[in-house]
């Protein structure tokens, strides 16, 4: 809403709050007062200053408007029946003192247009009333003259009755008008705000100065007046601007009153200056405008005071709860700084700040940057977003940043303004992903070139397995062969550590004892760490039970404990823990899994610690720190992946010198979940079926054509079939000859997975076998019911898992 709308609506609370009779009575009886006193304020016979009653005219009818004019010209009517003017019909004075009444209530009617407001509180408001009263004042003067000379006013005598006229009311009006707008506007506020009209206050030592001040400077004009006439009446205008500057335009205005009042009457007394009416009039003038621009002027500027104190109080409100770190500095030295600037640089307040300088804060690899960007700071440049890395003042850890600096002048001096981010956690979490997309790429491999590798040891296994069963009485070849089969053993235990890396393992879940399962690995781990490394262990009876692999969790912790072994080459303590983690811990939080609790394994060592370079690289496969020979590099990858595919995660944390800690995060199960699963036991002591029939499913020549020999000699009819799309055309043509169906997975054109759910849909009680060099981790919820053999097996296992899926 602009402010000449807030202005009239104030207008009219005031008409509504402040009009009523006792309103109306006031204005009817101070106009007769104002009426009669002209008299006693002449210069010389006939000659007046000014004209009181057109103050309140001017008064009343901007404060209430043409409700005013009903007890004016009441007034009227009762002063031109009790004196009424010679030679003239009271009619014509009426209707006459009717036009100019409605002049002055059009003048303040183009006042509220203006936008005026009666506390003079703007420059703007003392020139709208000043310009409008003088041209209304000029109006009802050539309108009075006009009708007490018959229209005759171009006369000489018309224009100086004219001037006379308007000068006079138009002085009254400067005069004495804003002191009843003040007075009568504080009165209607009070009573709508149910306060005290006129409350007694004791004047300080200051405002009683002030009030002396007037009659003083009165004094002090009438002693100088003999010597230098009515210029010694300037005086008047130093207490008056001393009131109006620090009070402002409702004290200047009751100050004028009071100080034109005095003038007057010091005129009269002081023989020695001439009453001429147009000099005092003037002044009168002059000292009432005065004293209402300089008290608008100084209420301006403390409202502007006022408002800029407020703006710097929101703009430090708001730099203060921001939370990116804002400083201000002069060359390098801090001049300012925020809140969060404190947190961020380890200062706890921003006075600690105060006073350092930039290159005391920043890390050594910053500090030819930080000289690079004052330099051109200083030459006036605005500066963009760089990386920035700072030291923390409490502990001395390193914060990255994001800064941009600008020139700017705060509290009058040229400074620089530097907005910052804190970037740290997010490095961080870029440093996490890039690492997780190696991982991720790694393991991709990884999972490849173990399905090639198992493919391959599942014909050595095969083959040396039918060696074996051939080699009759040779020791020799019998050696020989049994060598082949160790070693391709051991090749099958890599490449389970690769699919584990990879999370590629098909895993057995149960509900498994956490405290359990690390308490029956204590008698392994016993065997594998030496005697200089003391083992303790801190195992919660309570902690609960997780979903996991037993296995797969025995050979979690025995990588952990075999590197913490590693890494006390001369003896120590090696401690391992369980316990329940809650889930608003932040470590349960890295877990991929949600659960309502969380249990952990610790697992730690009083060794050498880890360094950052080597703690970057920890998880990654074959990242060694031993010498050639002596490890693989998978050993915490492959707890990496084991636990990762489990749902869990795996937080490290070493101090060089002190040691390392592993905490292995699992999400638990709920205490009323039932007993683990049994493992089904295969039958392998039954003989082998007599004419039963097996589709073998196998995209490897080689390893089609072993598995067809090992399943030929264990009695079986075998069908072969390269792919899912073969496999079907020979169920097609042959179904009810096939006694059970023994498929690889990754296969070209149909895998495993797409031909069981075919055999599903068309033959659903015939058994499938399903067989991997890596499988997919969520395959066994997929195959809910069949066999899954990982590659490389042994003929027994094959068998078994024949008869069992059959039966």
């Amino acid at each position: 809403m602009p402010s000449h709308d807030r202005t009239r609506d104030e207008w009219r609370v005031g008409e509504s709050r402040g009009w009523n009779a006792w309103t109306a009575i006031g204005v009817f009886v101070a106009w007769l007062v104002l009426a009669r006193i002209g008299p006693d304020i002449e210069l010389a016979p006939g000659v007046r200053a000014w004209y009181p009653p057109a103050a309140l005219v001017a008064a009343a009818l901007t404060l209430w408007g043409a409700k005013a004019l009903v007890p004016i010209m009441l007034a009227a009517t009762a002063s031109s029946i009790l004196t009424p003017v010679p030679y003239e019909a009271v009619w014509r004075t009426l209707l006459v003192s009717f036009a100019i009444k409605t002049i002055y209530w059009a003048g303040t009617r183009a006042l509220r247009r203006r936008g005026f407001d009666c506390s003079f509180r703007r420059p703007e408001d003392v020139a709208s009333f000043a310009a409008v009263f003088a041209v209304t004042a000029i109006v009802a003067a050539v309108v009075a003259v006009a009708n007490l000379l018959n229209f005759a006013i171009t006369t000489p005598d018309g224009l100086l009755l004219i001037r006379s006229f308007w000068v006079g009311d138009a002085v009254a009006v400067f005069a004495i008008a804003p002191a009843m707008l003040v007075i009568a506007r504080h009165v209607i506020r009070a009573r709508a705000a149910g306060e005290v009209v006129l409350r007694a206050r004791r004047p300080t030592q200051r405002a009683a100065l002030q009030m002396a001040s007037i009659p003083l400077s009165l004094a002090a004009a009438a002693l100088l007046a003999p010597a230098l006439g009515f210029f010694a009446y300037s005086l008047c205008f130093i207490p008056l601007a001393w009131i109006a500057l620090e009070h402002g335009p409702r004290h200047a205005a009751l100050a004028n009153l009071a100080m034109v009042l005095g003038a007057l009457m010091t005129v009269h007394a002081v023989e020695s200056v001439a009453p001429r009416s147009l000099e005092v009039q003037a002044f009168s003038a002059m000292l009432a405008l005065s004293g209402l621009i300089i008290g608008s002027v100084a209420d301006e500027r403390q409202r502007a005071f006022v408002l800029l104190a407020e703006s710097e109080r929101r703009y430090r409100t708001l730099v203060e709860v921001l939370p990116d770190p804002i400083v201000v500095h002069e060359q390098t030295r801090i001049t300012y700084a925020n809140q969060a600037a404190a947190d961020t640089l380890g200062a706890g307040t921003p006075e600690t700040l105060i006073g350092r300088l930039l290159g005391d804060l920043a890390a050594p690899s910053s500090k030819d940057l930080l000289r690079e960007r004052m330099r051109a700071l200083s030459e006036g440049e605005r500066l963009g977003l760089v990386r920035q890395t700072a030291r923390r003042l409490n502990d001395g850890a390193t914060v990255e940043f994001e800064a941009m600096s600008i020139p700017f002048t705060f509290e009058g001096r040229d400074a620089v303004l530097t907005v910052a981010r804190d970037v740290t956690a997010r490095l961080r979490l870029e440093e996490e992903l890039r690492h997780a997309q190696r991982m991720e790429a790694v393991g991709r491999l990884a999972g490849g070139v173990a399905h090639d590798f198992n493919n391959l040891l599942t014909v050595i296994t095969s083959y040396s397995e039918l060696i074996l069963a051939t080699a009759g009485g040779s020791a020799s070849v019998a050696h020989d062969v049994r060598e082949i089969h160790h070693a391709a053993e051991r090749a099958a235990g890599l490449t389970r550590q690769l699919l584990s890396f990879s999370r590629r393992q098909v895993l057995q879940p149960a509900p498994l004892d956490i405290s359990e399962a690390v308490r029956g690995t204590e008698g392994l781990l016993r065997r594998l760490i030496s005697p200089e490394i003391a083992i303790v262990s801190r195992l919660d009876p309570a902690a609960g039970q997780v979903l996991a692999d037993r296995g797969q969790l025995e050979q979690v912790i025995v990588n952990l404990a075999v590197n913490a072994r590693d890494a006390m080459p001369d003896g120590g303590t090696l401690t391992v823990e369980t316990g329940r983690l809650d889930a608003t811990d932040p470590a349960a939080e890295r877990c991929a899994v949600r659960s309502d609790h969380y249990l952990q394994i610790v697992v730690r060592d009083t060794g050498a610690g880890i360094d950052e370079i080597t703690m970057r690289h920890i998880f990654d496969p074959f990242f060694t720190t031993k010498e050639v020979g002596r490890g693989t590099g998978l050993g915490l990858a492959t707890v990496h992946g084991i636990v990762t595919q489990s749902g869990g995660a795996v937080l490290v944390d070493s101090v060089l010198g002190r040691g390392t800690t592993f905490r292995v995060i699992l999400p638990a199960l709920p205490l009323d979940l039932g007993a683990a699963l049994p493992d089904p036991v295969p039958d392998s002591h039954r003989s082998a079926p007599a004419d039963r029939c097996v589709l073998l499913v196998e995209d490897d020549v080689s390893v089609r054509a072993s598995l067809c020999r090992t399943l030929t000699d264990a009695g079986y009819t075998v069908l072969e079939a390269g792919d899912g799309i073969e496999a079907l055309h020979q169920l097609d043509s042959d179904a009810a000859r096939v006694d059970v169906v023994l498929t690889d997975v990754a296969m070209p054109r149909m895998d495993g997975r797409q031909l069981l759910q075919r055999i599903r849909e068309r033959w659903p009680a015939l058994p499938v076998v399903m067989m991997s060099g890596f499988a997919d981790p969520t395959l066994e919820f997929q195959t809910s019911g069949d066999t899954v053999l990982l590659k490389p097996f042994a003929a027994a296992a094959l068998t078994s898992a024949l008869r069992n899926a059959m039966h």
